[in-house]
């Protein structure tokens, strides 16, 4: 905070002890940008209007490409990334981002800190901390501050972190000298694309959504189309085959994460042991991790799939209760789960 003060009129210093703080607080990489009207916000508006978004109604509250209409007199936009580890060779039934405590919290907590620090630098101006759930291009302004590129998987890539990063932003009313914006350096690699179980990549840089398991497991609280269970696996929530795929960020991989630890709870959980919690008490197990946001009902129906996937007939007596289930989708999965369960055993 001090450091801060002294260089307040000294515009490099000043980003450079900015940054230090930003580091100490516990994030990976900051960049900063202006707060001026960001690109691409016709190419989401294209994206929506044939269809690729799906039920993403959410992503239709706008506009999402003006930091300034979420802070008025915003002339800079402060883009936080926080690395976490990706999972290892094999699939979990958690996804790696998941894993962990809900990084909405966590990365808010941060930023805040670092709001209280700018403010008391300047008393007279105002921030506002932005963490996944404003409208805001999050990724095209992590390419402006210079953090990443948006990738063929559609995901931010950090040359040196690859895509395992999630993103919080810091608008303030006062002005700091912008980072240069990072460029594209995929190239000709097309890793993301052939790794899609789904083809949910067919067009680069464009994610079909209704083609995606991370959609259909997490966003969409409904039925998983049966052309897409078996590429489901035994996922529960979510999917990392894309950005597991990208070559960038290899050597941090596996290494701890300063602000976004992995919870061993889910990292290890077995397909058994979450439908166990889910029932015990979804509130308690998962509320304070990204598995809240599919709420009980969306875990148990794409529990009810993996379950079916993984083929393990021990476990038609925990789905058997489900196939008569109030809830129309999780009675049909369970059904088909039960199905796939009792062939096992006559194969």
């Amino acid at each position: 905070m001090h450091a801060l003060q002294e260089a307040q009129d000294r515009p490099a210093l000043f980003k450079q002890h900015l940054r230090e703080v930003a580091l100490a607080i516990g994030f990976d990489d900051v960049g900063i940008a202006c707060a001026d009207v960001l690109p691409h916000g016709d190419f989401l508006e294209q994206w929506l209007g044939v269809g690729r978004g799906g039920d993403l109604a959410y992503l239709r509250h706008g506009p999402r490409d003006q930091p300034q209409a979420l802070l008025s007199g915003a002339r800079t936009l402060i883009v936080a990334a926080a690395r976490y580890p990706r999972s290892g060779p094999e699939h979990k039934a958690i996804a790696a981002y998941a894993q962990r405590e809900d990084y909405h919290r966590v990365l808010r907590s941060g930023l805040d800190t670092l709001a209280e620090l700018l403010q008391a630098v300047a008393p007279d101006s105002r921030t506002r901390v932005l963490v996944d759930t404003a409208p805001l291009l999050e990724r095209e302004a992590a390419q402006r501050a210079g953090l990443g590129w948006i990738g063929k998987s559609t995901m931010l890539v950090h040359r040196g972190l690859g895509c395992h990063t999630l993103l919080g932003e810091l608008l303030w009313t006062e002005e700091i000298e912008p980072d240069p914006t990072e460029v594209d350096h995929c190239g000709t690699c097309t890793r993301c694309i052939d790794a899609c179980p789904t083809g949910a990549l067919d067009v680069p840089y464009q994610i079909d959504a209704r083609r995606c398991l991370s959609y259909y497991s997490i966003e969409l609280h409904g039925r998983i189309p049966p052309e897409y269970r078996d590429a489901i696996g035994t996922r529960a929530f979510g999917c990392d085959d894309c950005i597991d795929a990208c070559p960038f960020g290899a050597g941090s991989a596996s290494s701890p994460a300063a602000l976004l630890p992995t919870h061993e709870t889910l990292a290890r959980a077995s397909l058994e042991e979450l439908l166990d919690r889910a029932l015990e008490s979804f509130h308690k197990h998962f509320a304070w991790s990204p598995v809240e946001r599919t709420r009980k009902l969306g875990l148990l129906r794409a529990l009810m799939v993996a379950i079916g996937n993984h083929g393990d007939p021990a476990l038609i007596e925990r789905v058997r209760p489900f196939a008569d289930h109030p809830d129309s989708h999780l009675r049909e999965q369970a059904r088909w789960a039960l199905t796939r369960l009792r062939g096992s055993t006559s194969s």
